[in-house]
């Protein structure tokens, strides 16, 4: 599309402004719809933990705006007249209370500013992420088994779980204490296996592994990882 100089705008006449189909930068934003989005998003999230589901996988709680932004910005359409364009999303409610993003989208049509503003509703489904799932069902791959070689279990549980993290907490699906230690029930087997790794390394122990209900499939050992651990 070519850019025609020194001439008159159709719509309001300003003259020895840059021209877009005929209109100056200013009559073509407000003509065209130079910013479109949907009316409505959906955005699942996890009741539980606050999980949010994008791009097809669950990922970890973060800013709800962001994930709002990347849902929106994943169904504009941009004029290809606008250069140097962005767009800023805030939350906020209608009058009836309904949530919605207010999307501020600004840039620069020839040498003069833009702005648009749109308002998107958001449609906020509240589900179960598959770790939560999991949990809920108290699902498990692995087990590992805390024993103390002195009896003193206490002290060995404040060492053992001092080396949890975020990913760790989130992995464990049940925590049972025994007469014998503390089994902990994981729903990821090699998040149980690392973290087993992190601990050895920094203290003598005693290792075995087995499996529960063991099975042979395709050749493969098969059933739950249990992993005795001793200090």
């Amino acid at each position: 599309m070519l850019l025609n100089t020194k001439k008159f705008c159709v719509s309001c006449g300003r003259e020895d402004v840059e021209l877009i189909d005929l209109l100056c930068p200013s009559c073509y934003s407000k003509r065209k719809e130079i910013f479109s989005i949907p009316r409505s998003i959906n955005v699942k999230i996890c009741k539980i933990c606050g999980s949010q589901w994008s791009s097809g996988k669950w990922v970890k709680a973060g800013d709800l705006e962001d994930t709002v932004y990347a849902e929106i910005m994943k169904h504009a359409n941009i004029d290809e007249n606008v250069k140097e364009y962005k767009a800023d999303v805030g939350l906020s409610k209608d009058k009836n209370g309904k949530d919605i993003a207010v999307v501020i989208f600004t840039g620069k049509i020839g040498n003069e500013a833009v702005s648009v503003r749109k308002d998107v509703y958001i449609n906020i489904e509240n589900s179960l992420c598959d770790s939560c799932m999991k949990k809920r069902g108290r699902f498990y791959d692995a087990i590992v088994q805390l024993r103390s070689k002195n009896g003193n279990l206490n002290e060995k549980r404040v060492f053992f779980e001092s080396f949890f993290s975020r990913e760790i907490v989130d992995n464990l699906s049940d925590v049972k204490i025994g007469r014998e230690g503390i089994d902990y029930y994981f729903i990821n087997r090699t998040v149980a296996k690392r973290l087993v790794s992190n601990i050895i390394s920094m203290v003598k122990a005693e290792v075995k592994e087995s499996f529960e209900g063991e099975s042979l499939k395709n050749g493969k050992r098969s059933g739950k990882l249990v992993i005795s651990l001793r200090i």
